[in-house]
């Protein structure tokens, strides 16, 4: 699943969905959150294809630009 950097979205925001939905520690999101605003995308999930539409669909619903992509 890759994420994308977007204009609306604040910095403590995505990394507080970050922290919420991935389990992410609080620098490992800022890290995170960083790298997407810096190349404007990351792959942030891989895994078992159902759990990670339901990541997609939670990151969605946050206000996240996420997308499924094949490996």
């Amino acid at each position: 699943m890759i994420v994308w950097n977007d204009e609306v979205n604040l910095a403590a925001h995505v990394a507080y969905v970050f922290r919420r939905l991935l389990g992410l520690t609080r620098d490992d999101a800022t890290a995170l959150m960083l790298d997407i605003h810096r190349r404007g995308s990351a792959m942030v999930a891989t895994g078992a294809r159902e759990h990670v539409e339901l990541t997609c669909f939670r990151l969605r619903t946050h206000g996240l630009d996420a997308t499924l992509e094949p490996a």
